[in-house]
């Protein structure tokens, strides 16, 4: 039997595993803040409006959270955010527009990444509500 041959070619690094790793060159201009909370949608454009989510992140931009719904891409959302646990009760009410939805796998939650209306088309991108006491 021969002797295994060892390649001294190193193969690329995937998309995946720069992400893992922490060496994936970042592309965003505003810092995300990663939020894990579950979550209370209501969407006033879709006629089947009320979901549950886990948000995974925010930025002045936008958000991405995986719920059980799909929208398309381009589909152009107003919706109100209520996070369900936290030590404080905060509910968001956004504009924007569906840039990515991705599917892992049939029946897993779907992840859907939003990306809010600029100022310039006349909508505030994030607008904080206070609870009343």
């Amino acid at each position: 039997m021969g002797k295994k041959r060892s390649s001294t070619v190193q193969r690329p690094m995937l998309p995946g595993e720069a992400v893992m790793l922490g060496t994936f060159a970042t592309r965003r201009s505003l810092p995300r803040v990663p939020i894990r909370r579950i979550a209370w949608l209501t969407f006033e454009t879709l006629p089947d409006h009320e979901r549950v989510a886990l948000v995974k992140d925010i930025s002045a931009r936008g958000i991405y959270f995986y719920s059980d719904f799909d929208p398309d891409i381009g589909d152009r959302l107003e919706f109100v955010v209520d996070f369900l646990s936290g030590p404080e009760r905060v509910r968001l009410h956004l504009k924007g527009e569906v840039v990515r939805v991705e599917k892992a796998a049939p029946g897993s939650a779907c992840g859907v990444a939003i990306s809010f209306y600029s100022r310039i088309d006349g909508a505030l991108p994030i607008m904080l509500q206070c609870p009343e006491p």
